[in-house]
């Protein structure tokens, strides 16, 4: 295990989108949503036409509608998000405030190695939740050869991959008005083994550049190790 640096990987930060992982296996395991349910879009229009439109687990994983999750944030409701949490040793598993927000602005917080040992669990199909469900919620992660998939579009990151390499991964990015919080997490499965991934940037505020900086940094950084 390398961290950068690791009072810093110790820090507490909002898991933004990257709380979709823990939250689809909370909403599989619950029996609130199944593997190829579809989720039937109201009409209301959002920003991102991607999300204008019904949604599997694995096309709102890709292109990180939030709607899905907050409405299985409300039929999941505070006490079954926090005992699940606690149960995944999710960073503070708080869920308290505003139930479709808690994990953007609210008081969920998890740090880098947090993060990384819960992904490190999930890889191995050690979470307490049944290999199936695991299993459904990493093959939503798998990216293309040469692209890692974002809130808007396919973001051709320079593939393909080394030899094949396989990565999963999730973005995640909030706007705050004091920083901007970017991360990238995931997984990459070589010919030489299997490894996790942590890429957390606080950058100044304003607009994202794409690919965000977190994603960037991850990237470069896994070709620089001779992984992708």
């Amino acid at each position: 295990m390398a961290f950068n640096d690791s009072s810093l990987c110790q820090q507490r930060l909002a898991p933004a989108s990257t709380f979709k992982i823990p939250h689809a296996l909370i909403a599989l395991e619950e029996g609130v949503l199944k593997p190829d349910e579809v989720v039937r879009w109201d009409g209301t229009p959002y920003g991102n036409p991607a999300w204008n439109q019904d949604q599997t687990l694995d096309t709102a994983m890709r292109c990180s509608a939030l709607w899905v999750f907050q409405g299985l944030a409300t039929r999941l409701g505070r006490e079954r998000e926090e005992a699940w949490m606690k149960r995944l040793h999710y960073g503070n598993a708080e869920a308290s405030g505003d139930i479709i927000r808690f994990w953007l602005t609210g008081p969920l917080r998890i740090s880098p190695e947090e993060q990384l040992h819960f992904l490190a669990r999930l890889y191995r199909g050690q979470l307490p939740v049944s290999a199936g469900t695991q299993e459904t919620v990493r093959r939503t992660l798998v990216q293309g050869p040469q692209t890692v998939a974002h809130v808007r579009d396919a973001i051709d990151m320079g593939g393909p991959w080394k030899e094949g390499a396989v990565l999963s991964a999730k973005t995640g990015a909030l706007t705050l008005p004091e920083e901007n919080l970017t991360w990238l997490v995931g997984h990459v499965a070589t010919k030489e083994g299997a490894f996790v991934f942590v890429s957390t940037v606080r950058s100044p505020p304003g607009a994202l550049q794409s690919p965000h900086p977190a994603l960037a940094a991850a990237i470069d950084a896994l070709k620089a190790q001779g992984l992708l």
